[in-house]
């Protein structure tokens, strides 16, 4: 197998970001379609219209190509968090529905690719992988909320939302390997945020 180039940002070149979207593009198509052990390079760059050496410009194998993929689509479909308002009053009633409309497209977007992320999980995730999604989960839950809940308490906000996060992605892991889940996403979303919002809220405060 040829050696992947080093994959430096290669923003100022448009055929490579082309390239970039065809195959990324190609890859989507296929792993709704198929179990990763389906897929070859060699489909993958006919449907993208691509050469192989293009792809060893982007990736060093289908399973490297498959992890971005995702990481790709997730990144599209949820941009970062508004800052909380000046005036947003850190309750847990507050910071609980604030999680609930954070956490349900999320879930939603999972559920609805679910064949996808879990062709992605079982038979691409790695440890650096699951670490790429749990930074991700981190940047849209609640940072502004975790930096007043470490300014109060004995742990630091990077801790609190890689805690925060790492749970959230095995609850939806666990949720999305379930067939017929008991639990629709608006609960899923809600137990997430009462999660939360207990890590966060004043601990004056009772839980929702």
């Amino acid at each position: 197998m040829p050696e992947a180039n080093p994959r430096q940002p290669r923003e100022d070149d448009p055929r490579f970001q082309r390239s970039l979207r065809a195959l990324h593009a190609a890859l989507l198509e296929l792993v709704d379609a198929k179990p990763l052990e389906e897929i070859s390079i060699t489909a993958l760059v006919q449907a993208a219209g691509v050469t192989r050496p293009t792809f060893y410009q982007h990736f060093a194998d289908i399973p490297d190509a498959v992890r971005r993929a995702a990481l790709t689509r997730l990144d599209a479909a949820f941009p970062l968090p508004e800052p909380f308002p000046e005036d947003f009053e850190a309750s847990t009633q507050n910071i609980f529905q604030h999680v609930v409309g954070e956490a349900l497209p999320v879930i939603e977007h999972l559920r609805e690719h679910r064949e996808f992320y879990l062709r992605v999980l079982d038979g691409a995730g790695n440890a650096a992988f699951f670490d790429e999604i749990v930074s991700f989960l981190a940047g849209r839950f609640l940072p502004d909320a975790f930096e007043l809940a470490a300014s109060r308490q004995a742990a630091r906000k990077d801790d609190l939302m890689t805690v925060m996060a790492g749970g959230a992605m095995w609850l939806m892991v666990r949720w999305l390997h379930d067939d017929t889940p008991a639990e629709t996403a608006g609960e899923m979303a809600q137990r997430i945020a009462a999660v939360a919002a207990t890590m966060v809220a004043p601990l004056r405060e009772e839980r929702p």
